[in-house]
């Protein structure tokens, strides 16, 4: 019988270069796997809406290395002068739930959603690691996903489920109170949901026919109307067919503003709840950004010159809010199939108070805590829990 260590070994670095679009299905082989899905056609019919030719995630597998000469994916002494590590963190596990791939958000206070794409569920944990509930299985039925990639705490108490291969959301009741409600994707390709209260939530996800494509929408779930797009892919027009295959971007609600991060955007947005622009905090990142492709590269879709363009760019793919209002901006970039993630600390007004390269992947910040993926474990349930030390 394979352990849920063996099982898991070598997926711990997934390389979150965001979702990107092409035009036929391709394995890549090392350890991480490239999946591109074709077109989800029962989807896109029961929504009569337009999907894109693909869509391509990031999955971890256990096949051969890549035989890249860059070991060193965590500066163990930089860490340590930043961080205090106040304690270890082993997410429980169970038949019923493992740690494989997270994509991790604060839910209420004392907890974590857990989406896991590779498993087809969410696992809800508290603080201290312990597994509380898990939400929905493999399948395609209500309250059954394929591969859910974000799970956020809507304003009622329930969990709100994105899952981009099927194209739509689920919205789970309270628990105990109530069946779960699907809902069919008003994107073509949706890769997040939170609650905006009024029944109107912030999605994020590509709409190609906007020019340049934008990255966040307002979204009206009672009349299915996508109020407003915003965030637009800020690069020169010539970089735009390539830099438009890249649409990770995350974003984080704070009373009436919107931080967000787009992968190659070098900045900070500070927005409004409508989506209007409030200030642009450029990032200067450990790693440049790199140089975009012109109009010649348009979507890359050969595996290798994918992996070379990765292993070229730093691409920015998360924003936290720390206790006393500061920020942390994280980035990767690629190393063969591996990852190196960079960390930046910044104050209201985006001004720099800290940074270094080669840091754990960082989960989440709940006040002055810092929750990493533990540097020194092969497995993703294995973490650790820091407090950044300050300037001094």
């Amino acid at each position: 019988m394979m352990t849920n260590g063996i099982r898991r070994k070598g997926q711990r670095t997934e390389r979150k270069c965001g979702v990107r679009m092409g035009r036929e299905a391709v394995r890549i082989a090392g350890r991480v796997s490239v999946l591109l899905t074709s077109v989800l056609a029962a989807a896109c019919d029961a929504a009569d809406r337009e999907m894109p030719a693909a869509a391509l995630l990031a999955l971890a597998e256990p096949q051969e290395s890549s035989g890249s000469g860059d070991t060193t994916l965590v500066d163990m002494e930089a860490f340590g002068n930043a961080f205090e590590i106040s304690r270890s963190l082993l997410l429980q596990e169970t038949d019923q739930a493992v740690t494989v791939l997270p994509m991790v958000s604060p839910g209420v206070p004392g907890e974590f959603l857990l989406a896991e794409p590779r498993e087809g569920q969410v696992n809800v944990y508290d603080t201290a690691g312990r597994l509380r509930r898990v939400v929905g299985r493999r399948g395609g039925g209500p309250g059954e996903f394929h591969s859910p990639v974000s799970a956020r705490r809507t304003v009622n108490g329930g969990i709100v489920v994105v899952d981009p291969m099927l194209s739509r959301l689920t919205f789970f009741p309270e628990e105990g109170s109530g069946e779960p409600e699907v809902v069919a994707s008003p994107l073509p390709l949706v890769l997040g949901a939170q609650d905006l209260g009024g029944g109107r939530y912030l999605l994020s996800g590509q709409v190609m026919s906007e020019q340049p494509p934008r990255l966040l929408h307002i979204w009206d779930r009672e009349t299915d109307e996508v109020e407003r797009s915003f965030l637009p892919i800020g690069v020169p027009r010539e970089s735009r067919p390539y830099a438009a295959s890249y649409t990770s971007v995350d974003a984080v609600l704070e009373g009436d503003t919107i931080w967000s991060v787009w992968a190659l955007s070098d900045t900070l947005y500070k927005l409004e709840r409508d989506g209007g622009v409030i200030e642009r905090f450029p990032l200067s990142l450990p790693r440049p950004m790199g140089r975009l492709p012109g109009a010649e590269a348009g979507v890359i879709t050969d595996p290798r010159a994918l992996q070379a363009a990765a292993e070229r760019l730093t691409q920015v793919n998360g924003v936290f809010i720390l206790g006393d209002g500061a920020l942390a901006v994280q980035a990767m970039q690629a190393r063969g199939f591996e990852a190196v993630w960079d960390l930046l600390i910044l104050d209201r007004r985006g001004t720099m108070r800290w940074r270094a390269a080669r840091m754990p992947r960082l989960f989440a910040v709940v006040g002055d805590s810092f929750y990493f993926d533990d540097p020194a474990s092969l497995l993703p349930n294995h973490w650790v829990v820091a407090r950044w030390r300050g300037e001094g």
